[in-house]
């Protein structure tokens, strides 16, 4: 596989220019490794949806030059992603198993740890090797539709001045914001998945807009992720709660889930708690008028 294009608007060029740039960079990944039909294809899906996770974050930051757009070839992009969800979610279970046995190795035996994982593991081998070419191929074409219209459309040459490059950044705040304050105030599982989702774009944001921000977005970045990685393993948890209640995992009715269970919810009421306490300092401590500072680092830099 190539080498992973650096995903950040450069100064020295203009951004309509740069943002047809990452899209068709970063699209073409997309599709090559849905496209790829050697090598480890687990690896390869999962490098094309954090790719389009990348390109629905660039959407939702140039949002304001065309809502109905962005909003649409996103709509279209997340679908994609969902063709090919199966073997990365299948992975995502057995990792969360891994991180138990881990962390509790005194309660391995009396969670039935080792049988659970065994038979994940052979959910995934067998959701790995059923046949995705369709579901890789509809990805592909899906991605390539949206990024056909993306270029027809003549609404991202108003992407000069910065100013829809901010709306879009403190549009993602403002999702964060929202998605806070509802997993603080009811805690469901859909509540914590969108503040993942917000600190998610959040995150790529920084990093396509780090040569025009001030302040050490670095560091920022670096603790985005972490705390996007900790939402990570409570949906992860959520997800296994809710596969062990509706027997979608198919483990043998012989395994007793109901400690495992136990276990998880206990483990996932402190991680929410941290979680929330780390995403309420890390956005009060967000980059402030982002739009005169984005707007007087772009005209320096033209």
């Amino acid at each position: 596989m190539t080498a992973q294009p650096v995903v950040r608007i450069a100064p020295s060029r203009s951004l309509d220019a740069e943002v047809m740039r990452i899209l068709d960079e970063t699209g073409g990944r997309v599709i090559g490794h849905l496209e790829d039909g050697e090598g480890d294809h687990g690896k390869a899906l999962h490098e094309a949806r954090k790719g389009i996770k990348k390109l629905r974050a660039l959407l939702l930051l140039v949002r304001a030059a065309d809502k109905t757009l962005m909003k649409e070839e996103g709509r279209r992009l997340r679908d994609a992603a969902r063709l090919i969800a199966g073997p990365r979610e299948a992975t995502a279970a057995v990792e969360t198993v891994d991180r138990f046995i881990a962390a509790f190795p005194e309660k391995v035996e009396a969670c039935h740890l080792a049988e659970i994982r065994d038979a994940l593991d052979a959910r995934h081998a067998r959701i790995a090797g059923q046949a995705l070419d369709e579901a890789r191929d509809e990805a592909a074409a899906m991605c390539r539709a949206a990024l056909e219209r993306l270029r027809r459309g003549q609404s991202l040459a108003d992407v000069s001045d910065g100013a829809v490059l901010a709306k879009g950044f403190a549009k993602t705040l403002k999702h964060w914001g929202k998605a806070l304050e509802k997993a603080r105030a009811r805690g469901e599982p859909e509540d914590f998945h969108e503040l993942r989702k917000a600190v998610k774009a959040h995150w790529a944001q920084l990093g396509l807009l780090r040569d025009f921000m001030g302040g050490n977005i670095k560091k920022r970045r670096a603790e985005v992720e972490e705390l996007g990685e900790r939402l990570g393993e409570i949906n992860d948890i959520h997800v296994m709660r809710d596969g062990l209640a509706s027997g979608a995992l198919g483990l043998p009715e012989a395994i007793d889930t109901k400690p495992f269970d136990r276990l998880l919810r206990k483990n996932v009421g402190a991680l929410s708690k941290q979680a929330l306490s780390e995403a309420r300092r890390l956005l009060a401590d967000a980059p402030e008028k982002p739009k005169k500072r984005l707007r007087r680092s772009i005209a320096k830099a033209a």
